[in-house]
């Protein structure tokens, strides 16, 4: 059984149980047990499925047992827990995996007491018995004769990720984390990230709850990530939980807490712009990034770059910014887009950090979830390596930025290291007044206060989060969280526990505004009722399904709103839009027209008005409309061919043939020659209708193909002119053999 057979029937099989249908997971459990090397995993199965058939029995035997429901759940728990420990032991057992090859090698060398956990954790924060601990666990001193605290540090990171369920052990371990005084901040910060990718690995109530412990000691960088880690354990496990009423109990209390509500919607909406991570690498790297590079030599030329390094560029931005990118006028525009995104905490980095994850820190699978801090001493060979530039300022403020996430900011500084002086120097002003830049930013944006820097947090860990995800060597053998929808307002957890509707709102309009439609309408349409009893969210909700192409929600939508008595113009002009969409011609012009009420100057409403005339076939009063819009923008060429199409059909064939000849002068069109042929020929102008025929097969965008199409279509309305249904079929073999000579 390959590993993601493994994976999916395991998945598959959880599924079911949480849905109560206990029969086909123990079809998937006993296929898997086959697989594995010892037979525990099958005994397991049948005593499950045994007491199983009990339950069966006595329900059906007009036996009344009131504990019923709880000995069905606590069932459920144990053949999911059983599922769990079979999918782990046939993922070690298979060995195709390195991250499972890693997990099995640690398993031995903890349950041999080559490796003692919680002596590892003191050695964290007792000096003097360092050595002693260290030399009982096997840890190597380097060197300079100094114990690897690094090392320490990973061993107790992938022994809190690999551990599948927490006993007495892993609880005392990762409580005395979350207790210790000694530990410092960003150690309890990296054993809160082994702890959220170990829950998120596999399932264990005590995982879920000690991260609770960790969010309510509240402290600062420690409780952010916790919270993080919680919100994506409750989306992931969102029915599993509802097994553990203790849990859900504990859960359900932050109900009602306006600060973790608040909480709940940052990282929400932190998150929604991280699966947008993907879309601005594209754009970046598809649409900004070329332009730049086409513009290259312009660009070196008037940036002046030979002489960068001298104090006048320094000391001011470039004066010309605004005319490097008169050639591409959109490109600034972009720019300054990423630049605001950056602010607002969108991902605009990864592009440019992806290709530095391949410095030996990044080995280390534990250093993905550092977070940066001046002392780590795997920044020493950067600050203090033999160089003329002093990079310890550089990582002081680094710091402090709240503008690039932990793991780029290592990125950055181990590049520094292959950098020669005089472009460090240049990197270290340039970074400078960027980092002035950012602070005054901050400080307009109140980055000061402490929900600001909370949001920061969350902003950069979760950053950290995906990195790890989408960058790592590894990432093929780990469950992609963000693979997921991440449809975190669909949970029990959510919808207990946000109450108020403006966050719920704030939501939706989040997504909304990032064109985000299906999420959108799901969080809108899942307002309380005198929250939807809005004509502005009715309209959003509309429009949402509008640009999805679903129009006949959007009209439903739509004519709620128009109840509200509010912006009758626009929404006039949504709803004609989706009669016309919906092919009602007539209803589409009645709200055309009463729309025209409100603006009777605007060209689109004028347009629309006699397209709605036109399709009904009021050629005499749509052809008003059509003039009436070519006098409001004569600049307008494309109207003309309507003006000559109604022309032509209501007779008037010396204005259509006028029109017609000022599009081909403009711009050769197959259809406008088609439709001139036939004003040459009604007219009996036989030669010169076959001449503008053939014209139509020899332009650019045409083709006897599309010639002969056009051609048919217009059957109805040659033969209503007069012409012999035979005479039309004749013709576009004359036109085939006279273009092909």
């Amino acid at each position: 059984m390959k590993i993601s057979e493994i994976k999916q029937k395991h998945e598959k099989a959880c599924s079911y149980i949480v849905n109560q249908k206990l029969g086909f997971a123990f079809d998937l459990f006993y296929e898997m047990a086959k697989e594995a090397d010892s037979d525990y995993y099958r005994i397991q199965l049948d005593k499950n499925k045994n007491t199983y058939q009990d339950i069966l029995k006595h329900a059906f035997n007009n036996v009344d047992d009131p504990q019923k429901n709880d000995i069905y759940k606590h069932l459920q728990k144990s053949i999911l827990e059983t599922g769990d420990i079979l999918k782990e032991h046939l993922l070690i057992y298979k060995g195709q995996s390195a991250i499972y090859k890693t997990k099995d090698k640690l398993k031995q060398q903890i349950q041999s007491g080559e490796i003692n956990l919680l002596e590892l954790l003191e050695s964290l924060t007792v000096d003097e018995q360092l050595e002693d601990i260290l030399e009982d666990t096997n840890i190597q001193k380097n060197e300079s004769g100094q114990y690897d605290r690094n090392e320490v540090l990973s061993i107790l990171f992938r022994a809190i990720w690999f551990t599948d369920k927490f006993y007495d052990t892993e609880k005392k371990l990762v409580g005395n984390i979350i207790n210790s005084e000694k530990l410092m901040w960003y150690d309890k910060s990296l054993f809160v990230s082994a702890l959220t990718l170990s829950v998120l690995h596999c399932f264990n109530e005590e995982k879920i709850n000690l991260l609770i412990d960790f969010i309510m000691k509240k402290e600062e960088q420690v409780w952010q990530r916790a919270f993080v880690g919680l919100i994506l354990a409750v989306f992931v496990y969102n029915k599993r939980i509802s097994l553990y009423p203790d849990l859900i109990e504990r859960l359900e209390s932050f109900s009602g807490n306006e600060e973790i509500e608040k909480n709940i919607e940052a990282v929400v909406i932190q998150l929604i712009k991280a699966k947008e991570t993907e879309e601005i690498t594209r754009k970046w790297e598809e649409e900004i990034l070329p332009e730049i590079m086409k513009m290259r030599p312009e660009i070196e030329k008037k940036l002046d770059l030979e002489n960068i390094v001298s104090d006048k560029f320094l000391e001011d931005k470039n004066p010309e910014w605004e005319r490097v990118f008169e050639d591409s006028p959109d490109l600034l525009d972009k720019l300054q887009q990423f630049s605001q995104m950056q602010v607002e905490g969108s991902d605009v980095f990864m592009s440019a950090f992806a290709r530095l994850k391949h410095f030996p820190f990044f080995n280390r699978i534990s250093n993905w979830f550092i977070p940066f801090y001046k002392e780590n001493k795997d920044l020493e060979g950067v600050v203090n390596q033999n160089s003329e530039v002093d990079i310890a300022p550089l990582v002081e403020k680094l710091e402090s930025s709240y503008y690039m996430c932990n793991s780029d900011k290592y990125s950055f500084c181990l590049n520094l290291q292959l950098i020669p002086d005089e472009q460090k120097n240049t990197m270290m002003h340039l970074f400078n007044e960027e980092m002035k830049q950012m602070k005054e930013i901050g400080e307009d944006e109140e980055i000061l206060n402490s929900f600001a820097r909370t949001k920061s947090i969350y902003t950069q860990y979760i950053q950290d989060i995906y990195r790890f995800f989408k960058l790592h060597p590894l990432k093929n053998e780990i469950d992609d969280v963000f693979s997921y929808k991440l449809d975190i307002y669909n949970t029990h957890f959510y919808n207990k526990v946000v109450t108020n509707e403006k966050i719920k709102r704030n939501i939706a309009e989040f997504y909304f505004e990032r064109n985000h439609f299906d999420e959108a309408i799901e969080v809108f349409r899942n307002l309380k009722e005198a929250e939807m009893n809005n004509a502005e969210v009715l309209e959003k909700i509309g429009y949402a399904y509008q640009r999805k192409g679903d129009y006949e929600n959007a009209l439903d939508y739509y004519l709620k709103a128009e109840l509200f008595d509010t912006n009758k113009a626009w929404i006039n002009k949504k709803i004609a839009l989706c009669y016309r969409y919906l092919n009602n011609p007539e209803k589409a012009l009645e709200y055309y027209q009463e729309a025209e009420k409100f603006e009777p100057e605007n060209l689109y409403i004028q347009a629309y008005i006699g397209h709605s005339l036109f399709q009904l076939k009021k050629y005499e009063e749509a052809l008003k409309y059509y003039f009436k819009l070519e006098y409001l923008a004569p600049e307008n060429e494309k109207i003309r061919r309507p003006i000559a199409w109604c022309s032509f059909i209501l007779g008037k064939y010396e204005t259509a043939e006028n029109y017609l000849n000022k599009l081909i002068e403009k711009e050769e069109n197959y259809y406008d020659y088609v439709t001139l042929g036939h004003v040459y020929w009604i007219r009996g102008q036989l030669r010169e209708a076959e001449n503008k025929y053939i014209k139509a097969v020899h332009a650019e965008n045409g083709g006897f193909e599309k010639f002969a199409k056009s051609f048919l279509d217009d059957k109805s309305t040659l033969t209503e002119k007069g012409i012999d249904p035979f005479d039309i079929t004749l013709m576009i073999d004359k036109v085939k053999f006279s273009a092909e000579e």
